[in-house]
């Protein structure tokens, strides 16, 4: 009897995703595991409801495409005790407007950014691009031919997205802030 058939599926997927730095594609977790693509949500969701069930402080989420390990909320405090607050991005307000109008917009150009912004907006995108944000999706077809902008796999990892449908459009957050102002 080999190794692999003396470990239960669950234990092989856990594993999985617990020893990637990245979240791990579903394809890629089924062949490895030897499972079909259809158990792969319906195991991580019972190994969801087993670390609820026995109050462990993480979870599986499906993130950027994959599956990754994520802690709770409840031990934030913690985390940043441990890592410092100031780990990782920094968005500065000009930074966050761009990097806002760029998500909802998903594919857009500069000279559409800063005419929404009623500012020039080059440092922003410098920066956003420097950390990985936002990458250059090509270039417009309209004169000067500016590039184009739309947001990478690390945004929706930091913003803890799945994919950039899950991106609210401009329909829905105007609606979500007038329900807010009312």
């Amino acid at each position: 009897m080999s190794i692999k058939s003396q470990i239960n599926a669950k234990a092989i997927l856990e594993a999985l995703i617990f020893a990637s730095p990245e979240p791990v594609q579903h394809s890629k977790l089924a062949k490895i595991a030897g499972l079909s693509r259809e158990e792969i949500p319906v195991i991580v969701e019972e190994l969801n409801e087993s670390y609820c069930k026995y109050g462990r402080s993480f979870q599986i989420r499906q993130i950027a495409g994959g599956y990754a390990f994520y802690v709770l909320p409840d031990f934030a405090l913690w985390i940043n005790d441990l890592l410092g607050k100031n780990r990782g991005i920094h968005l500065t307000r000009s930074m966050f407007e761009t990097l806002a109008i760029i998500a909802v917009k998903q594919i857009t150009t500069k000279p559409v950014i800063d005419k929404i912004r009623g500012v020039n907006s080059q440092a922003p995108i410098h920066h956003l691009l420097k950390q990985g944000l936002i990458t250059i999706h090509g270039r417009a077809t309209s004169p000067g031919k500016p590039f184009l902008y739309a947001t990478t796999t690390k945004f929706l990892k930091v913003f803890g997205l799945n994919s950039p449908e899950d991106i609210p459009s401009f329909e829905e957050l105007t609606k979500m802030f007038e329900e807010t102002e009312e």
